[in-house]
């Protein structure tokens, strides 16, 4: 049975683009009906972004109202918001943490730029810089030609729901990760090593800061393809500093240079940057992380 998505006509915005997508993925058989005739709408077995009234029961989701709906910490929601509030959990297979994570990565952004709630900074000295958004994209797809917008608006949606699922998926290895990184710390701690060896798609990084004994982790060590990177660890979540930057020798050297200055037989490259470097051996990459780990230059 195919299930009917209305929203309104005109200029589109991520908001509804997003609502009809995260809908489309709980029911793929499903039509868009873009009116602003409430005839229309009544023959709609969602309606979303249009129609002044929130209201679940009905399965109706707008918020241009006044005192409209929002968050518990007081960020307006938008037509996404209402969907992801009662749908997000489903759409996610049940997973109640990753429609949460999901809703903190994307659905909230924008909630908050379809309301006018600035989350970015121009660049000093130079406004004319901005981010782009995927609210920002969507808006700039609005054909010139008004006559071809449902077509367009209905590829947006596609677009979208790639988007929402790309999410979710990242969200599921975000979640998954931790448990592998729990057990890297634990090793690490057992063999009295300030390293963790994960796999290549591990999400190490943020989960590192929430974990017991994470706090004595220096670098994370992972395969590549065929060939072991290390990777520093940030000073703290989301900074550029490290707690331990590489050996000052061997910024910017690669090959045969590195490989005679860091003393191993395959040395790839360290970055200029000195905070991640690479071998093509297991075996090479856990001698430049115990060299790295005792160099006293800074």
């Amino acid at each position: 049975m195919t299930t009917i998505i209305g929203t309104h006509s005109g200029s589109f915005h991520a908001d509804d683009v997003f609502a009809v997508a995260a809908l489309s993925i709980l029911f793929p058989d499903y039509e868009i009906r873009r009116s602003r005739d409430e005839l229309v709408w009544q023959t709609c077995d969602y309606l979303v972004d249009v129609g002044g009234v929130y209201d679940h029961e009905y399965k109706t989701y707008d918020h241009h109202f006044r005192n409209g709906p929002v968050y518990p910490d007081g960020l307006p929601m938008s037509s996404i918001g209402l969907v992801w509030k009662h749908y997000g959990e489903a759409i996610c297979g049940g997973n109640k943490s990753i429609a949460n994570r999901v809703c903190r990565q994307l659905i909230r952004c924008l909630d908050a730029n379809d309301n006018g709630v600035a989350v970015s900074q121009p660049i000093h000295g130079a406004p004319e810089v901005c981010e782009v958004s995927i609210s920002g994209v969507i808006a700039m797809m609005n054909p010139a030609d008004r006559t071809t917008a449902d077509e367009v608006f209905a590829e947006e949606v596609k677009r979208a729901r790639t988007v929402i699922l790309s999410t979710i998926a990242k969200s599921q290895q975000w979640y998954n990760s931790r448990s592998e990184v729990i057990k890297a710390v634990k090793k690490a701690k057992a063999e009295k090593v300030a390293y963790i060896e994960i796999s290549e798609d591990c999400k190490w990084m943020s989960h590192l800061f929430s974990i017991e004994g994470g706090s004595k982790i220096l670098y994370a060590i992972y395969p590549h393809g065929e060939q072991w990177y290390m990777r520093t660890v940030p000073s703290e979540r989301g900074s550029f500093e490290n707690r331990k930057d590489l050996p000052k020798e061997w910024r910017g050297l690669s090959d045969d240079e590195f490989s005679a200055v860091a003393g191993v037989p395959d040395g790839i490259f360290c970055h200029h940057g000195r905070f991640i470097c690479a071998a093509e051996s297991h075996e090479s990459i856990i001698i430049l992380a115990n060299k790295a780990i005792h160099n006293h230059n800074k």
